[in-house]
């Protein structure tokens, strides 16, 4: 009897043995299991997770070209050099200078000339004929006044006046025609005209019936 029981703690005690390796076996196998990689190598432990897609594009290093300055005919700074002494933008732009620069100082000097001219003569008739207007029995001593009459000095004295502020005018178009010239050259500088059309302008001197005239001559050529 007690044999018996002996022999049935025995095979209890085993089974609970083999039961408790059976169950760590399997632990471990769930906990750290084996991956075989190839024909000889094997890896255990857990996999590593694998990183989730990103949404962010990649990084492209590209490099920058090289920059180049190029500097080009500047129709501002002609108009600029224009503005500030006449004649200079049309030296700036390299085209037709040669003439265009003695027209333009010819025609301001003959001009400036004019204008002081006028207007001294402005006012010596004006003098005079206030000095009639209120002295009508009197002459002013100076014969380039006394020989005419009162109403005539008025008349002189205006058309002086009239020169005068034409001159003027002259001048302030001689300038604006100047700057606006310099300012159209130079957006024409790097503008190619084939050979099917040209124009040139050029000036003209000649005689017509023993009379020198002078001007600006237009070629228009069509090939």
């Amino acid at each position: 009897m007690l044999v018996k029981r002996v022999n049935t703690i025995a095979t209890l005690i085993l089974f609970w043995f083999a039961s408790t390796s059976a169950f760590c076996q399997i632990n471990d196998e769930t906990i750290n299991p084996v991956y075989k990689v190839g024909t000889d190598t094997i890896v255990t432990g857990a996999p590593k997770p694998m990183a989730a897609p990103s949404n962010e594009q990649p990084t492209v290093m590209r490099a920058k070209p090289d920059t180049i300055f190029e500097q080009k005919h500047s129709p501002q700074k002609a108009t600029l050099l224009s503005l500030c002494l006449p004649g200079a933008g049309q030296v700036y732009n390299r085209k037709n200078w040669w003439w265009k620069v003695p027209i333009i100082y010819g025609g301001g000097a003959a001009l400036t000339y004019g204008v002081v001219f006028y207007q001294q003569n402005y006012t010596d008739f004006k003098e005079a004929y206030i000095f009639r207007e209120q002295n009508p029995n009197e002459l002013t001593g100076n014969l380039k006044y006394d020989q005419y009459q009162t109403e005539t000095l008025r008349l002189i004295r205006d058309s002086y006046k009239q020169a005068r502020d034409q001159c003027i005018i002259g001048l302030a178009l001689l300038y604006a025609l100047q700057v606006i010239d310099a300012n159209v050259e130079a957006h024409f500088f790097d503008f190619n005209v084939t050979d099917d059309l040209s124009l040139n302008v050029t000036p003209q001197i000649g005689m017509n019936a023993y009379t020198p005239y002078t001007g600006v001559a237009l070629t228009f050529r069509f090939k």
